[in-house]
């Protein structure tokens, strides 16, 4: 019996992790992406694996502290206004989505999926992919008592959803205890036990190297112009020719909207960049990850060096750098920490975040579109949820089942309809693919 064969587009850790989790169910399994796998979101993120983070973007209070943040350039939100009408729509969404139901909802959807983090990770290992890992848990630095009354209230709600984060409330002297780093002034702090961090780019590289050893064709630098199902399969054009498959799994970060709109499928998806600056560690700096509460910074330390990730900038396909910006990440982290900065040699970075208009992934099926799958909008989940994602999509590829995993993050929940006509009414565009941002 002939194998199933899945066309895999988007070489970052959310379509690398899918193409594992179809080769090793057997599928015969080809992944291409427009530049090099690893390369893009998914090189510069913090690398958390924090199923406690699962709420989603839009929440309550959300909309009024973005038209605050909009005055300030420094602020961990900035949204540049683009008055066509996919974005107006798109942010219509968001501000309905920032209800508390909605925002429940959400939670509750991600956490399902989040839930198994750890298990997938360690499987990962055991499957031979190598990549660093650390279990430290996650600090949470505050500088206030409401902001720590919040995190302890945030997990306690997800305790009631079934995860056990075990997230401990700390004075000031304990979290000095257990991080040195930490400034005198930082009066509180939780610690999330069960969360972990990984090397981001030391994760893709892996997944690469196991997906060759078992006989994944990769295509790099491959570009997709065309997507369309004729005589029962699927064809992609590239500019070395068709490529054809039984299957296809779109997980292209923020360039799947640009991607599923060649198959007339319109997917409500805005662009979130993030901003990383990478540093050596010199002998100094935290020793755990840490989470920047108000500042929404977060730290992580690897074998060679410490990253600091954040800000959330709604500005399109934009992957330039504003200085301001990373600088603003610096001074954030003085304001917590005792001594150590992101000084000497260093990188600074950008990428895209793929974010639906009710900030949970896009998962499943496309409706409508027989044997065509999306896997997208994870956010800034986009390493916690890569081998989750992986593992609870495969069964729907190929075998048309749908796991309670994937229960809410169908495209299906979107009011209007996305399929649209076959063919479009336009030159098809240039597509680029790119990987998820953790």
């Amino acid at each position: 019996m002939a194998r199933v064969r899945v066309l895999v587009i988007g070489g970052g850790a959310i379509g690398l992790c899918c193409a594992h989790s179809l080769a090793k169910r057997g599928a015969e399994v080809v992944l291409v992406e427009r530049d090099h796998c690893g390369g893009a979101a998914s090189a510069g993120n913090g690398g958390w694996v924090t199923p406690a983070l699962s709420a989603p973007i839009p929440a309550p209070g959300v909309m009024r502290q973005a038209l605050r943040w909009m005055l300030d350039r420094d602020s961990p939100l900035l949204v540049r206004p683009r008055f066509d009408r996919a974005f107006l729509g798109w942010t219509w969404r968001f501000a309905r989505a920032c209800r508390p139901a909605p925002f429940a909802a959400g939670t509750a959807a991600t956490l399902r999926l989040a839930q198994t983090a750890e298990d997938c990770f360690d499987m990962l290992r055991d499957d031979g992919v190598a990549f660093e890992m650390h279990a430290d848990g996650l600090l949470y630095l505050v500088r206030g008592v409401t902001a720590l009354n919040e995190w302890t209230e945030t997990y306690e709600r997800l305790e009631r959803l079934g995860y056990d984060g075990h997230g401990t409330p700390l004075d000031g002297a304990a979290v000095r205890e257990l991080e040195p780093a930490v400034a005198d002034d930082v009066p509180a702090g939780l610690l999330g036990r069960r969360e972990r961090h990984v090397r981001p780019e030391s994760l893709t590289a892996g997944l690469v190297d196991r997906l060759r050893a078992d006989g994944v064709t990769i295509e790099e630098d491959c570009a997709i112009t065309a997507l369309e199902r004729t005589g029962g399969r699927w064809s992609a054009e590239t500019a070395g020719g068709a490529l054809t498959a039984d299957r296809v799994v779109v997980a292209a970060g923020a360039w799947s909207r640009e991607l599923l709109a060649l198959a007339g499928v319109d997917l409500p998806l805005e662009a979130a960049k993030g901003y990383s600056i990478t540093a050596e560690r010199n002998g100094s700096g935290p020793r755990r990850p840490l989470y920047l509460t108000e500042a929404k910074v977060g730290v992580s330390p690897f074998d060679d060096g410490i990253r600091l990730a954040g800000t959330l900038e709604l500005s399109g396909l934009d992957l330039s750098v504003d200085r301001r910006r990373v600088d603003a990440i610096t001074r954030s982290a003085a304001a917590y920490l005792r001594d150590w900065r992101p000084d000497g040699a260093r990188v600074d970075w950008a990428g895209l975040r793929p974010v639906a208009p009710d900030g949970v992934p896009i998962v499943g099926p496309v409706p409508d579109r027989d044997g065509l799958f999306v896997a997208t909008a994870h956010a800034m989940l986009g390493i916690t949820l890569a081998p989750s994602t992986g593992e609870a999509l495969a069964p729907a590829v190929l075998e048309g089942r749908t796991v309670p995993a994937l229960a809410g993050l169908g495209l299906e929940r979107f009011s209007r309809a996305h399929v649209q006509p076959t063919t479009p009414a336009e030159p098809r565009p240039q597509l680029v693919t790119e990987g998820e941002r953790g």
